[in-house]
């Protein structure tokens, strides 16, 4: 079978979920190696991206899909419950961190049955991995999850309303509603323009940070509430028995991206990796493939 590009995927996998009174469907586009799987990656965006971000094709050289197929692994790129057009419920407001955590773990089963017999490893960037934490956390899907750029610890993005709010969940709403341009519209837009000085550093091109702005994609506005919810993720992380891979930016969200550790009491088997010359989006740094090649060594069990 000839190796997929970022921008032709092999082939879509969908499932179709319950919920309320709705049908909707979860869709993920699917990268194969040219030989048999080393391990599968089913790779979560973060806040205001979609599968994008893991197949971006826009400049040459920025795709992690075409980078890890290379290596030998098959790459699932997914759009998480609530983000793309076919998977929005009418009641925004249901579609939590623990409603997409389960909806992902019913794309990873899927995704399981379809590449039977292999190692299925969970990625996930920013919410994107806060969002693995708990579906694994929840349903042990996966055989190992890597979290890239997410903190169990405080975030800055502290406004003056949310620190006057009565209750960590009202600080919670002040703090997302920051972050958004259309918070009234349940399914909203987070800007990237204002954040670039903690996204990119001064390395990153502007053209990729232009075609990255770009792309930007409305997610539901819960779950910026509970990933912004002072204590809330980091219940879910001693829950997490599976082998996992912290990585962060040199300049990314927490100050101290090594204190990450002590929040997994439950994993025996814990790598940290910190990639110099990073922000927070991983993917578009200039030393991207440093940290993209670590991933590979620690999926493909080479440590």
């Amino acid at each position: 079978m000839a190796s997929t590009t970022q921008s032709e995927p092999l082939a879509d996998i969908s499932v179709e979920l319950p919920f309320g009174q709705e049908q909707v469907t979860m869709t993920a586009s699917i990268h194969e190696p040219a030989g048999p799987a080393r391990a599968v990656l089913v790779c979560w965006p973060g806040g205001s991206y979609d599968r994008r971000y893991w197949q971006f094709d826009a400049v040459p050289g920025y795709s992690f899909a075409e980078h890890m197929t290379a290596q030998g692994f098959a790459v699932v790129a997914a759009d998480h419950l609530g983000v793309g057009g076919r998977s929005a419920p009418a009641d925004v407001d249901a579609v939590n961190l623990d409603a997409m955590a389960r909806a992902a773990g019913a794309l990873a089963t899927a995704v399981r049955d379809r590449f039977a017999g292999i190692p299925l490893l969970g990625a996930g960037h920013s919410l994107g991995g806060c969002i693995t934490i708990i579906t694994q956390a929840l349903l042990g899907t996966y055989d190992g999850v890597a979290s890239l750029g997410f903190t169990h610890g405080a975030k800055d993005s502290v406004t003056a309303d949310a620190a006057e709010a009565p209750d960590a969940r009202a600080a919670a709403v002040e703090q997302a509603k920051a972050f958004f341009a259309d918070w009234d519209a349940g399914y909203a837009i987070a800007p990237r323009e204002p954040n670039h000085s903690w996204l990119y550093t001064a390395s990153t091109p502007a053209e990729v940070v232009a075609a990255d702005d770009a792309t930007v994609t409305r997610w539901p506005r819960q779950s910026y509430v509970e990933a912004l919810m002072a204590g809330y993720s980091a219940s879910f992380a001693p829950s997490v028995e599976c082998p996992l891979f912290l990585g962060f930016g040199e300049h990314d969200i927490p100050e101290r991206p090594h204190d990450e550790v002590a929040f997994y009491t439950g994993s025996h088997d814990v790598t940290l990796y910190v990639l110099e010359d990073a922000a927070h989006c991983h993917n578009f740094a200039s030393t991207r493939t440093r940290l993209w090649d670590r991933l590979a060594r620690w999926a493909g069990g080479d440590q």
